[in-house]
């Protein structure tokens, strides 16, 4: 299922493959449909510059792709878990102030779970959490955690260090485990957007860290800043999850080195700081040539108007899971104000330095 860029979706010589999701049958707690419904990376183009791009046509493109079907497991948690009461749950998210909330009709959300054993990871992905003494779950991953697992849609708000790249990694390497082996010129079967080269480096290496028993698992990172050239030859080698920023994403999907067509599990990161860099046009093409059937999660720190439309129109009866104060800076990140004078500056900056950390070699 090759990406289709605007100007080709009603041309008479192209199939299309893809439709954006618009409805879902309600979801039930046994049956959980997925149907319907880093310097900073360059700046985006405009709407319109974008809409213009042409795409190398191929017979790629001009024809229907088959490609093994998605597999959304049905996961449940421990005995233990299982056997929460709603009244124990909803204990259990007041003592660890998490605030979960669902579209009225939608099923409850999972309970949340204090420990990976509950979890029922796949052996290979505790052997990891084990190794890098991974104790217990922070508060959005107890939450977060079981929402992606249990496959429902997310909308997660959490500050920064708390913990939500391993909320999402880790449900995505086990959803990712139960799908049919990529083969060399297969799309990936997961991918994360990010707004910059840095956040996704950073994830990356989280994904990893996570699948380091993994032998075949491959990920790739596709930014820029590198040579799009040893990107290109290895996304056509196959792999397993892409970590990108959507500008060189666009770029890779519009050279024929990889496509959308196995993705059925997808994460954005930090939604509102692509917004806030012009990347909505590149997030909206993406999400529109997504097969039908996936899973869709979305991390924010704030919640901003376009935020919750993004949501409205791409998440389909997600589980919102709020943790610490949405719309607020984080209390891990302290910022001071000093006024100085231009040749006071340097100075200041340098006994800065000195004063929090002695071995500084600005000294």
């Amino acid at each position: 299922m090759s990406y289709i860029p605007p100007h080709l979706r009603n041309s008479s010589s192209t199939t299309t493959v893809t439709t954006r999701r618009t409805q879902s049958p309600p979801l039930t707690d046994t049956n959980l449909s997925h149907s319907s419904s880093n310097s900073t990376s360059s700046a985006p183009s405009s709407f319109s510059t974008f809409n213009s791009l042409s795409l190398r046509t191929s017979a790629s493109v001009a024809r229907t792709i088959s490609v093994p079907q998605p597999v959304f497991p049905q996961w449940t948690p421990s005995d233990r878990v299982l056997r929460f009461t709603p009244d124990q749950i909803e204990e259990i998210r007041s003592q660890l102030k998490i605030n979960v909330s669902v579209a009225s009709g939608s099923p409850p959300a999972p309970a949340p779970i204090e420990s990976f054993e509950d979890m029922c990871l796949h052996q290979s992905i505790m052997k990891d959490i084990a190794h890098h003494e991974y104790t217990r779950p922070t508060l959005i991953q107890a939450q977060a955690m079981t929402v992606a697992l249990s496959g429902r849609d997310l909308l997660g708000c959490a500050e920064t260090g708390s913990g939500k790249t391993a909320a999402f990694t880790i449900p995505m390497i086990q959803h990712c485990l139960a799908q049919p082996p990529v083969q060399r010129g297969d799309g990936p079967l997961a991918m994360v957007l990010a707004p910059t080269r840095e956040l996704a480096q950073q994830i990356e290496k989280e994904v990893k860290r996570f699948s380091r028993s993994l032998e075949s698992f491959r990920t790739a990172i596709v930014v820029g800043g590198t040579k799009s050239a040893d990107q290109g030859s290895e996304l056509r080698a196959g792999v397993d999850v892409i970590v990108a920023t959507p500008g060189r994403l666009i770029d890779h999907l519009q050279q024929g080195n990889t496509s959308l067509s196995r993705i059925s599990f997808i994460v954005l990161d930090e939604a509102d700081r692509m917004l806030d860099m012009g990347f909505e046009p590149q997030i909206r093409e993406v999400m529109h040539n997504l097969p039908e059937k996936h899973q869709t999660l979305l991390f924010s720190a704030t919640m901003p108007v376009e935020i919750e439309t993004l949501a409205q129109e791409y998440l389909i009866s997600p589980v919102q899971v709020k943790v610490g104060k949405v719309s607020s800076p984080t209390a891990n990140v302290s910022q001071i104000l000093t006024k100085v004078s231009a040749s006071e500056k340097l100075c200041l900056w340098r006994t800065h330095l000195r004063l929090r950390n002695p071995t500084n070699p600005f000294h």
